[in-house]
């Protein structure tokens, strides 16, 4: 269980300002183990700085992450290179993530390295498994990811983030980009990967229709603050902010 205790964030507005904007203002919530949860709100939200302490890579003012009442923050090196096996996060731009230099199956094989010790033998097998999960050819472990399309990067992403054995997959923005065919195939897959394998699913989108199709609980943020948390099973009325109600409208669900 991942558990965000008054979990806050600021930046500097500039280089050399001491004024500070706040990303993130103090927010405490749980994510049990196998659920599936969407956070969802506006460009500037603050929803991807939230995810980012989650997974480890942004360091908070104030507060705390605990993934099985164990704090991440403040501890020994160990415990947040264990944390990064056990929370994994598909940014956005995946493409970015991927060395342009290095061949999708060296890609997927490093968390295999860093986090297994596996021989080349058992990376390869391994590697091949991996890419047969996300749909791909097992022939595209020695493809470039300039030989790839958008929607291929994503699962590559998808596949070496797997590779850590996470207990939690957080979803940057995963569709972002992507025209309305391919957004659907690529959330049906990522619903269908967190049935088969039973991580817990954090999704961050714009997107309250995308928000309600893979979650069963959602989280929902403005301007740095979480306004509402509910667990929704079909019913929009579950829904009271005037935010939420915003993003429903824009959606077209209500």
């Amino acid at each position: 269980m991942i558990e965000t205790r008054d979990l806050s964030c600021t930046f500097s507005k500039g280089s050399f300002s001491q004024n500070r904007f706040t990303a993130v203002s103090p927010i405490s919530a749980i994510f049990k183990n196998g659920g599936r949860y969407s956070i969802v709100g506006e460009s500037g939200s603050g929803k991807t700085t939230l995810a980012r302490m989650i997974a480890g890579l942004q360091k908070p003012d104030g507060g705390n992450v605990y993934f099985d009442n164990t704090p991440l923050y403040g501890r020994h090196y160990k415990v947040r290179k264990e944390h990064f096996k056990r929370v994994q996060i598909i940014q956005q731009n995946s493409a970015s993530a991927l060395d342009p230099k290095m061949s999708v199956g060296k890609s997927i094989e490093e968390p295999l390295i860093c986090f297994f010790g596996m021989d080349k033998a058992q990376r390869k097998k391994r590697c091949e498994e991996l890419l047969t999960l996300c749909n791909l050819p097992v022939s595209y472990y020695a493809r470039l990811p300039s030989e790839l399309s958008g929607g291929e990067q994503k699962r590559i992403a998808i596949a070496r983030a797997l590779a850590a054995k996470p207990e939690c997959l957080i979803f940057d923005e995963a569709t972002n980009g992507f025209d309305l065919p391919l957004r659907k195939k690529i959330v049906e897959e990522i619903i269908d990967l967190q049935k088969d394998v039973g991580f817990t699913l954090i999704f961050i989108t714009h997107d309250m229709e995308l928000a309600v199709v893979v979650a069963d609980e959602i989280l929902v943020m403005q301007s740095s603050r979480l306004v509402e948390q509910v667990t929704f099973s079909g019913d929009p009325s579950v829904f009271q902010q005037p935010y939420s109600k915003v993003l429903l409208e824009a959606s077209g669900i209500i």
